[in-house]
């Protein structure tokens, strides 16, 4: 079946992903960097945040009373991580190569609100998606079977003719089951030659 779609998941994929390294900056100390991942990032909690069940307001108060900060470096820590989502050039390079060639291009993205309403104004190549669906905004978060219907039934794309990436096996794993074809996104370069498999006419 011929690929009209391809579908990015944004961190880990268009945006660099790396809170360890935001953290170190902010947080010398090596204890408190532990304790900071396991009770923000690496959280359950971290995951509502992203599904929007977990305000920014909300969230600073939560995280700072679990991680011990106040509330001050919290929302600093927030603002860095958001901040440090910098663009992938190889990939923001294969986006703009796609919508180049007419390929129809959509993000599904586990993100808060606050997040994405910061990176869209800084960021000109999401004009390049036709429909943006932000986890935050729908209370739905990958893997969730719930969050690929969603897509699917606000866009009208066929998943058998559509391709999504992500950097996280398990959303991989669960777009599959949905019926997407799908990539473990695991560096632009990888990332470019499992996409010529499916689109073979497209120089990417």
């Amino acid at each position: 079946m011929t690929i009209r779609n391809v579908v990015f998941d944004a961190g880990g994929v268009l945006l660099e992903w790396n809170p360890p390294s935001v953290i170190a900056k902010l947080h010398p100390d090596p204890k408190t960097q532990a304790l900071i991942r396991q009770q923000m990032f690496e959280h359950a909690d971290w995951h509502e945040f992203d599904r929007g069940t977990l305000t920014y307001s909300d969230a600073i108060g939560h995280f700072a009373k679990a991680t011990g900060l106040s509330s001050d470096e919290t929302r600093t820590l927030i603002h860095a991580t958001r901040e440090s989502l910098r663009p992938i050039e190889g990939t923001i390079r294969m986006v703009e190569k796609l919508a180049a060639a007419g390929v129809r291009l959509y993000l599904l993205s586990n993100m808060p609100v606050s997040t994405f309403e910061y990176l869209r104004q800084h960021h000109q190549f999401f004009d390049h998606f036709e429909h943006l669906v932000i986890s935050g905004a729908i209370l739905l978060v990958k893997p969730e079977p719930a969050i690929y219907k969603h897509l699917v039934e606000e866009t009208g794309i066929v998943p058998a003719e559509s391709v999504f990436i992500d950097d996280l096996l398990k959303n991989v794993v669960a777009a599959r089951e949905c019926g997407f074809n799908a990539i473990q996104f695991r560096d632009p370069a990888s990332c470019r030659e499992e996409l010529r498999a499916y689109l073979p006419g497209i120089g990417l």
